[in-house]
C-alpha cells in the first residue's frame, strides 16, 4: 500500500500547532521521539530542528526548565528526558546534561514497592502500571550506559521481571493494566493485586519499553535473555487476539463485545514493537508481517483526509486507574470505563506518535514507500 497520507501527516503534524502543546509531558516526548527516529534513519535535518526547537522553548533565561518538579515523584515526568540524550550528544550543550543529571538523581530517592519497582506516581502509592515501564526504564538504562561509572543494569532488569511476575495473568496469558502491591485500591483483585482488564495501550507501552531497552543494551554486559523472552511471549499472546483487520481491541480479550472498539494507539505501539523486534532479531523475521499488518490495518481503518488535513482516528484519549490527580475524576477500571468512560479522539499524540514510529519501522522494512 502507499503510505502517502502518513507521510503527509508526518509533515503537517509538527507544523500544525493544534494537536500538541509546548510542555514537558510524556505525550509530547513520544511525538518528539518519532521525529528523532526519522532523523536518525533518514538524516532529515528538519525533523531534528523541530525537536531541538521544541525542547529549547521549554528552557527559561537561566537555562532551567521550570516545569520539572523534582519534589514531585511521577514516572511520567521522566519520559521527556530521553529526548535530551540525542540533543546533548549532537550539541554538547551542558543545559541538556544538567536536566539528565537532575532527573537521574531524583531516581535515587524515588519511592518503590517492597519488591523494588518505582511507584507510578506518589499519588498512586505501591502501584505499578505498565505505562510506567516506558516512562522510566529507557531513560534509566540510557543514562547508566552513557554516564554512569559502573554500568549496572540489574535494577532496571529486575523491574521488568517484577512486571512479568506480578502483572501477567497466567490464566488469560495477557498482561493486566496495573498492579497494587498494597491491595488497598478498590480496583485491584485482593488476591493478585492486579487490575481486572487487559487494556491494549498498556500492552503497547510495555512492548515499546522492551524493544527500546533491548536496543540500548545491545553489546552491554547485561543478561537480556529474560527481556527477549518477555517480548516474544507478549507478541505471541497478543497475536492470538489480533483482529482480521490487523488491529487490536481497546479491551483486548473481549473483542466483539458491546461498546468495545478497535483502538489505534495500542495497535500502533504493538506494531512498532513487533516491527522493531523483528528488524533487530529479537523476534523471528516472519513476525514483521504481523507488525506491518497492524500498521497498515490502522492506516486503512482510521487515517483519512479532512479539509486538506490528514487525521488519525480511533484513539482512546486517556485511561488510568483511581482518582485522577488533575481532574479528581475516579477511573474505576471496569469494562465500561475502558469502552465508554474515555473519549475516542483524532490526532491525539498517544496515537500519532506510535503511528510515526511504526511508519519509520515500515520504511526500514519497505524503503520503496
Amino acid at each position: 500500500m502507499s503510505y502517502s497520507l502518513v507521510q503527509r501527516l508526518q509533515e503537517q503534524y509538527k507544523d500544525s500547532g493544534t494537536w500538541f502543546s509546548l510542555r514537558w509531558h510524556y505525550i509530547e516526548s513520544c511525538i518528539l521521539k518519532a521525529y528523532l527516529d526519522s532523523y536518525k534513519s533518514t538524516g532529515e535535518e528538519e525533523h531534528y530542528r523541530f525537536v531541538k526547537s521544541f525542547i529549547d522553548g521549554l528552557y527559561n533565561e537561566q537555562g532551567i526548565i521550570p516545569a520539572i518538579d523534582v519534589g514531585y515523584y511521577s514516572i511520567d515526568q521522566i519520559r521527556m528526558a530521553t529526548v535530551l540524550f540525542t540533543l546533548y550528544e549532537k550539541e554538547g550543550d551542558p543545559k541538556y546534561k544538567a536536566v539528565l543529571d537532575l532527573l537521574y538523581n531524583q531516581l535515587s530517592t524515588y519511592p518503590r514497592t517492597r519488591s523494588g519497582s518505582f511507584w507510578h506516581k506518589e499519588n498512586y502509592p505501591y502501584q505499578v502500571w505498565l505505562d510506567g515501564l516506558y516512562m522510566g526504564q529507557p531513560f534509566y538504562v540510557q543514562y547508566i550506559k552513557q554516564f554512569a561509572g559502573k554500568k549496572d543494569y540489574s535494577d532496571a532488569l529486575r523491574q521488568f521481571a517484577n512486571v512479568r511476575r506480578f502483572i501477567y495473568d497466567d490464566d488469560k496469558k495477557l498482561y493486566a493494566h496495573a498492579y497494587d502491591e498494597s491491595r488497598e485500591m478498590f480496583w485491584c483483585d485482593k488476591t493478585t493485586g492486579r487490575s481486572p482488564h487487559v487494556w491494549g495501550r498498556a500492552a503497547g507501552w510495555l512492548g515499546m519499553a522492551l524493544v527500546d531497552v533491548l536496543e540500548q543494551l545491545e553489546g552491554e554486559a547485561a543478561d537480556t535473555e529474560p527481556l527477549k523472552g518477555m517480548l516474544r511471549e507478549l507478541a505471541d499472546d497478543m497475536l492470538a487476539h489480533q483482529h482480521e483487520s490487523g488491529m487490536w481491541y481497546q479491551v483486548v480479550d473481549r473483542g466483539g463485545e458491546p461498546d468495545n472498539y478497535l483502538e489505534s494507539s495500542g495497535t500502533l505501539m504493538l506494531a512498532y514493537a513487533i516491527l522493531k523486534g523483528a528488524r533487530l532479531g529479537w523476534l523471528p523475521n516472519a513476525y514483521a508481517a504481523y507488525g506491518l499488518k497492524a500498521f497498515e490495518g490502522t492506516v486503512d481503518t482510521y487515517v483519512r483526509e479532512q479539509d486538506g488535513e490528514v487525521r488519525l482516528g480511533g484513539i482512546c484519549r486517556s485511561a488510568g486507574l483511581g482518582r485522577n490527580p488533575d481532574t479528581g475524576i475516579v477511573r474505576d477500571g471496569s469494562y465500561l470505563y475502558y469502552t465508554r468512560g474515555e473519549k475516542i479522539v483524532e490526532n491525539n499524540g498517544h496515537g500519532v506518535a506510535p503511528l510515526l514510529m511504526a511508519y519509520n519501522e515500515a520504511l526500514l522494512l519497505k524503503p520503496e514507500n
